[in-house]
């Protein structure tokens, strides 16, 4: 049995977060294969995801905007806490 838009799309926005089994890819990647409106969701979603990184990476290299190393270690160690990484910078 096939999977339902609205689960392929939960599935498609965790799978920028984390890894997904090998059946969830089999079973989105068939699903996007098949249906147009969740293909266009996920390449939307992508997109999005690398605009909003090119703007962090445009705001890091800005140097108008200050912030002390202390304070981003507190911050990212606060980030990596809420989401299970670990304490290094990417």
């Amino acid at each position: 049995m096939m999977r339902s838009c609205k689960e392929i799309s939960k599935l498609v926005s965790s799978s920028l977060d984390r890894k997904l089994s090998f059946r969830d890819r089999i079973e989105v990647w068939m699903h996007l294969k098949m249906c147009r409106l969740c293909g266009a969701f996920w390449r939307d979603l992508r997109r999005l995801r690398s605009n909003v990184r090119g703007q962090i990476v445009e705001k890091e290299q800005d140097e108008s905007i200050c912030l002390n190393p202390s304070s981003k270690a507190r911050i990212q160690a606060e980030v990596n806490s809420r989401i299970g990484g670990d304490d290094k910078e990417p």
